[in-house]
């Protein structure tokens, strides 16, 4: 059963009594640390395939951005 606008308020009104405001704060932050911490890993992950990809196509990946790489890589596969 899905929660409507009445019962959805109720239990909003009861977790801000229960948990406090400083303790939903601190779970926000905790949460945006984690998203942020997860975007990041994702970023590093795809710059060392690109890296890895680069070197086995003899480009030297140093100093490029990734634009820079994938362009690079293209140049080198459909040349």
């Amino acid at each position: 059963m899905a929660l409507l606008g009445p019962e959805l308020l109720v239990l909003l009104i009861l977790l801000i009594i229960l948990l406090r405001p400083k303790t939903i704060t601190e779970i926000g932050k905790g949460l945006g640390r984690l998203v942020g911490e997860f975007k990041r890993g994702g970023s590093e992950e795809k710059r060392r395939k690109l890296v890895k990809v680069a070197e086995d196509l003899g480009i030297n990946p140093k100093g490029k951005s990734e634009e820079e790489l994938l362009e690079e890589i293209r140049r080198k596969l459909f040349a």
